[in-house]
C-alpha cells in the first residue's frame, strides 16, 4: 500500500521520478517480461531520436515512427524506472471525452484519442481489459455553483460552435439530470445537486496492459529500429554545437547515471517531471500528487457479482475546488479465483481523488513514494457519494469504509492553462515536448504523441516542422483527422505569459 504521510509541498523544477515508489495495483496484478526490458547491455553513443518516458505519449509516439515513418531509425526510448511506471501505469483507467466543458474542436480531438485507444484495445487480441460501459459516464456535482456553470458551459458551446459538427450532436450526447428520483436511480448519494450523463464513450480498461502489449509488439517487430532502456534516469540535457543529423542545427546530449548519448532530437514525454530537464517549463506544467485506490465490494453488494452500470465522476464534493474531482471505473469480475493474489475475484472499484484532503493538495509534489493517509481515508468512504447496495437491499445500511486492496499514488502534470503543452519548444532546435495533461490523459496524450512524432520525423527528413504542425492543426479544425487543437501548441507567447503571470495553483 506504501507509507501513509503528508507531503511536504515543494517549489521549484519537478524533481526526478522516485526509484522507490508506491506500489501500483496495475503493475503488481500484471507481471511481464517487459518491465525491466533493456534492449542491449549498455547504452549506445549516438541516437538518431531519443524519446525520454514510456507512458502513452511516448510509446504511441514511438508506436507513430516505427509503423508510419519507416525511413526513421535508430530509436532509443529511455525510462526513469520500469516499463509505463508512471501516470499512464498509475491511472484508474477511467477513459472518457469531457464533451461538456470544452470548445467542439477539443472535444472532437478527445473523441478521435478515445477511438484510436479503442482501436488499439480490441485489435490483435490486445488484452488491456478494454470495456465500453453499456450505462455510460456520470458526472455528479455537489456544488450548485459548480453545476450551473457546467449546464452553462453546455449551452454556450453550442452556440459559439454551431456552425461544428460536435455542438449538433452535444446536446444530444450528454443529457442533464436534476430531479431527485433520477439522481437516485443512478446511484449518487449524500446531497448530490445534479448531474451529467453521457450514454456513449465511456469506457475502463487497463491503461497498463495496453501500454506492455504495444511494447512487446514493437521490440518483437522492429528490434533492429527500437532500443528500450528501462531504469535508466536522465539527469539532464544539453544542446551540443556543431551540424546534427536530420536536418537540424547541432543536437543534444542526454545524460544519464549509465553514460552520456548524442542525439539529432529529443522527445520529452515526461509529463508532471518535465520541468527537472526543463525548468523554462517550471512555471508552466506543475507537479500534482494524485492517489488512487483499489477497493473491494462489499459481500453483500449487487456489485461483489455484477459491475456497475456506469463510470463515475464527482465533482464539488466538499472542499473541491473547480480543477479537482473523484472518479470511479470497476475491473472485471472473474468467474474463478486468479493464481495472482493481487488479483483474486476482480472486481475492484478504482476510485482516484481526494486530493482536496490531502496536506497541500499535493501541489507541487513529484514524489510518489507514500500515500496521503486522509486522501486514503476519504476514498474508502465512497459509500457517502454511491450507493452500493442496490435498489434491492434499500433496507440495508451503507458501509462507512471499504475494504482496501491496493492504494498508491502518482504525478500528474497540471497545466497552467489547462491544455497540454505539444510541439518543438522555441528557441530549443530538436527538442520536443508532449506533456501538461492536467490528469486527463486517457483521451488527450495518445493522439498528442503520435502528433509530434510526425513533426520529429518531418524535420528528420530536413522537412520544416513547423509547417507541418501549422497544416495539421488547420485540418484538425476542419474536423479532420489529424493534428491538435490550437490551444495545444507551444508557442514563446504561452510560454512568456506563465513566466510573466507566474504559477496558477492548481
Amino acid at each position: 500500500m506504501g507509507d501513509a504521510g503528508h507531503p511536504v509541498v515543494e517549489s521549484g523544477p519537478a524533481g526526478l521520478p522516485s526509484q522507490n515508489p508506491t506500489q501500483s495495483f496495475w503493475q503488481t496484478s500484471h507481471p511481464n517480461p517487459i518491465t525491466h526490458h533493456r534492449s542491449s547491455p549498455s547504452l549506445p553513443p549516438r541516437a538518431s531520436i531519443v524519446v525520454i518516458g514510456t507512458g502513452i505519449s511516448g510509446t504511441f509516439a514511438t508506436h507513430e515512427l516505427l509503423n508510419s515513418h519507416k525511413d526513421v531509425n535508430n530509436i532509443l526510448v529511455l525510462e526513469a524506472r520500469t516499463t509505463c511506471s508512471a501516470a499512464t501505469g498509475r491511472n484508474g483507467g477511467h477513459c472518457r471525452p469531457l464533451i461538456h466543458s470544452q470548445r467542439a474542436g477539443i472535444i472532437d480531438f478527445e473523441m478521435r484519442n478515445y477511438r484510436a485507444v479503442k482501436a488499439l484495445a480490441t485489435q490483435n487480441g490486445v488484452n488491456c481489459d478494454f470495456r465500453e460501459v453499456p450505462g455510460g459516464g456520470c458526472l455528479g456535482f455537489w456544488n450548485r455553483v459548480y453545476f450551473d456553470e457546467a449546464k452553462a458551459a453546455i449551452s454556450s458551446n453550442l452556440r459559439q460552435d454551431s456552425s461544428e459538427t460536435t455542438t449538433t450532436k452535444q446536446n444530444e450526447m450528454v443529457r442533464v439530470v436534476e430531479d431527485a428520483e433520477e439522481l437516485k436511480a443512478l446511484g449518487l448519494t449524500g446531497g448530490v445537486v445534479g448531474a451529467l450523463v453521457q450514454d456513449q464513450y465511456a469506457a475502463s480498461l487497463s491503461p497498463y496492459k495496453l501500454i506492455i502489449s504495444m511494447w512487446n509488439g514493437m521490440l518483437t517487430e522492429f528490434a533492429n529500429r527500437v532500443n528500450l532502456q528501462t531504469e535508466t534516469p536522465v539527469t539532464k540535457i544539453t544542446k551540443t554545437a556543431g551540424t546534427g543529423g536530420g536536418g537540424g542545427s547541432g543536437g543534444w546530449i542526454i545524460h544519464t547515471r549509465r553514460g552520456d548519448v548524442l542525439a539529432d532530437q529529443v522527445i520529452l514525454a515526461t509529463n508532471g517531471y518535465t520541468s527537472h530537464l526543463l525548468p523554462e517549463f517550471e512555471q508552466c506544467i506543475t507537479p500534482v500528487q494524485a492517489q488512487m485506490s483499489a477497493l473491494i465490494p462489499p459481500p453483500e453488494s449487487p456489485y461483489s457479482k455484477t459491475l456497475i452500470p456506469m463510470s463515475y465522476g464527482f465533482e464539488g464534493v466538499g472542499s473541491q475546488d473547480r480543477v479537482m474531482s473523484d472518479y470511479l471505473v470497476q475491473n472485471p469480475i472473474l468467474d474463478h479465483e486468479d493464481k495472482n493474489p493481487v488479483v483474486g475475484r476482480g472486481g475492484h472499484l478504482m476510485f482516484g481523488g481526494g486530493r482536496h484532503v490531502a496536506r497541500g493538495n499535493g501541489v507541487g509534489v513529484s514524489d510518489d513514494a507514500y500515500v496521503d493517509a486522509d486522501a486514503e481515508i476519504y476514498l474508502r468512504g465512497l459509500p457517502a457519494r454511491l450507493s452500493l447496495v442496490g435498489s434491492q437491499s434499500e433496507t440495508q445500511a451503507q458501509p462507512e469504509l471499504l475494504d482496501i486492496a491496493a492504494s498508491w499514488t502518482g504525478i500528474l502534470g497540471h497545466s497552467a492553462d489547462g491544455h497540454p503543452w505539444v510541439g518543438g519548444v522555441p528557441g530549443l532546435e530538436g527538442l520536443f515536448v508532449c506533456a501538461g495533461y492536467a490528469g486527463h490523459g486517457m483521451t488527450n496524450a495518445g493522439l498528442c504523441g503520435r502528433h509530434v512524432a510526425r513533426l520529429v520525423a518531418s524535420s528528420q527528413r530536413g522537412e520544416d516542422w513547423r509547417q507541418v504542425q501549422d497544416n495539421e492543426v488547420e485540418m484538425g479544425e476542419r474536423g479532420e483527422d489529424a493534428g491538435v487543437p490550437k490551444e495545444y501548441v507551444i508557442t514563446t507567447e504561452r510560454m512568456d505569459a506563465f513566466a510573466v503571470m507566474g504559477k496558477r495553483t492548481p
